[in-house]
């Protein structure tokens, strides 16, 4: 299977249309994938216009540019063949507004809306999100999406995993190399912990205030450090801070024989052990 991960630079924006043209132009440069997965929050290139919007006004306009054109991600899905996680994007729902994961199937049956679940801090006081609950996987396919923070959590990537995935996405969008560094070497926690791909991928550039004053990271296919894959971890991997494309062919059918040999079977062992702490005076 082959799949890409996609860095996103925030570029001068002035209509819906310039976005469509720059996600269309980035999906061509992955033809051949079966699974594109694009960074959190590409989107917030609609505000290099937009100076004068407050943060608290900022996700609910957002949210009412993509709510007529939401099927235009479903149409590039079918037109270049491939699954799209086509990243994150701000909806509105029961009086509040959500960080959605989009992802768009090449079928064009349906896309699939999973909401960031743990917020952080500036998503909660200054854009007043509100969190999703619970994940979602389409039963056809063997992948599911983790928003960014959540990825730092182990049942999150866990969960998936036992409901049959074998790939986590992780659209990402990190201001420093601290954040960037959390997420990252969560990731790799989740590859070792489960067994799996995770592909993470970043949003980069700066509208040069906030919400972006700037972004820092890279995208990369990621694996569990095992002879059937390499020592790294890592797959393929972006230059930093810059836009591009990390393809990789991933056999779905090593993480098996990962999982089932050599001297760690994390997957296999994750309940064996007895972790009860014992409080001594």
């Amino acid at each position: 299977m082959r799949v890409a991960a996609v860095s996103w630079e925030i570029q001068d924006c002035p209509s819906i249309d310039s976005f469509f043209d720059h996600f269309r132009r980035l999906v061509r440069s992955c033809a051949g994938c079966g699974l594109i997965v694009f960074p959190e929050l590409p989107c917030l290139e609609l505000l290099t216009h937009r100076d004068d919007l407050s943060p608290a006004d900022m996700p609910g306009w957002l949210a009412d540019q993509f709510a007529p054109v939401i099927g235009r991600f479903s149409e590039i899905a079918v037109e270049a063949k491939t699954d799209l996680v086509a990243g994150t994007y701000f909806s509105r729902a029961n009086g509040g507004v959500t960080n959605n994961a989009l992802t768009a199937l090449s079928d064009g049956a349906q896309w699939i809306e999973s909401a960031k679940v743990v917020l952080t801090q500036f998503e909660a006081v200054e854009w007043k999100l509100r969190p999703g609950q619970g994940l979602k996987r389409h039963l056809s396919r063997n992948f599911g999406v983790t928003v960014c923070y959540d990825s730092e959590f182990p049942l999150s990537a866990r969960s998936l995993a036992e409901s049959g995935c074998v790939i986590q996405a992780v659209p990402a969008f990190t201001e420093s190399e601290y954040g960037f560094n959390r997420v990252r070497w969560s990731c790799h926690s989740r590859t070792i912990e489960n067994q799996i791909f995770v592909i993470h991928r970043s949003l980069v550039g700066s509208l040069g205030r906030e919400p972006v004053p700037g972004a820092y990271g890279s995208s990369a296919v990621l694996c569990p450090p095992h002879p059937e894959f390499g020592a790294p971890g890592v797959l393929v991997e972006t230059p930093f801070n810059v836009e591009g494309v990390a393809i990789a062919e991933i056999d779905l059918g090593k993480i098996q024989s990962a999982r089932d040999s050599g001297d760690v079977r994390n997957w296999h062992d994750r309940d064996r052990g007895d972790w009860t702490v014992t409080s001594i005076e």
